[in-house]
């Protein structure tokens, strides 16, 4: 093997050695973004469940407290409530047995007492209801920060792209030497063909991280590509 030969060996070996752990960094990179992808919006799953469990527990809570066992300002307006009901469910059938319209039926307690106790009874629980908002709210920036976690699919495909791009190019120019490897391995023509490949995978880079990875392991380039 002539010296050429020797030195164009070693070129295109150290070529290949540089461009293959740009290649590798990138796809770490693409690695890296998705599994914070896979973990946020698990995170996010996650806490919509717990935010709904929360919930329902303090919903099945209240309902039980409320019926079940109620504290003592609970009871008594549910005792009112109930109260006013069977009186007028009595004065309904009264009417009914003795023939009379039932459209001059009355409460035996006045309207405005009626209406205080509904107010009462439905203030009670408005308090609670007043949650619903705030968990919707809650719901919302979780299904946002999903939302969010998933938009960084457009940034993993455009890397891989990338990475596909490259080593097509990658391909041909080796497909070019091999063709001819005796008269085309030496380091006048390797430096043609590798400078191609670099001039191609760097304009193929959008991101800073990618022009900061490929001078990582290319900074002779830096200043031939004016960056």
């Amino acid at each position: 093997m002539s010296q050429s030969e020797q030195d164009g060996n070693s070129f295109l070996i150290q070529f290949l050695q540089q461009f293959t752990g740009l290649m590798g960094k990138q796809l770490n990179e693409v690695r890296k973004v998705m599994n914070c992808t896979v973990e946020e919006v698990m995170e996010g799953v996650n806490a919509i469940s717990s935010e709904s469990q929360s919930k329902r527990d303090l919903a099945e809570q209240r309902l039980e407290s409320t019926y079940l066992n109620p504290d003592a300002e609970t009871q008594v307006l549910v005792d009112d409530l109930q109260k006013m009901v069977s009186d007028i469910f009595d004065k309904a059938k009264d009417h009914i047995e003795h023939g009379t319209s039932l459209d001059e039926l009355e409460s035996a307690d006045p309207e405005i007492l009626l209406q205080n106790r509904l107010n009462r009874f439905d203030g009670k629980f408005m308090k609670d209801m007043s949650n619903l908002p705030q968990m919707d709210d809650h719901l919302k920036n979780l299904l946002l920060g999903i939302m969010g976690a998933l938009s960084s699919e457009d940034v993993i495909a455009q890397r891989l792209d990338h990475i596909i791009m490259a080593l097509k190019v990658l391909q041909t120019g080796l497909n070019y030497v091999l063709i001819d490897y005796e008269s085309r391995c030496n380091v006048a023509e390797l430096d043609k063909v590798t400078t191609d490949i670099r001039n191609y995978t760097y304009r193929q880079y959008t991101t800073e991280d990618e022009k900061n990875d490929f001078f990582e392991f290319f900074p002779e380039e830096k200043r031939r590509l004016g960056a």
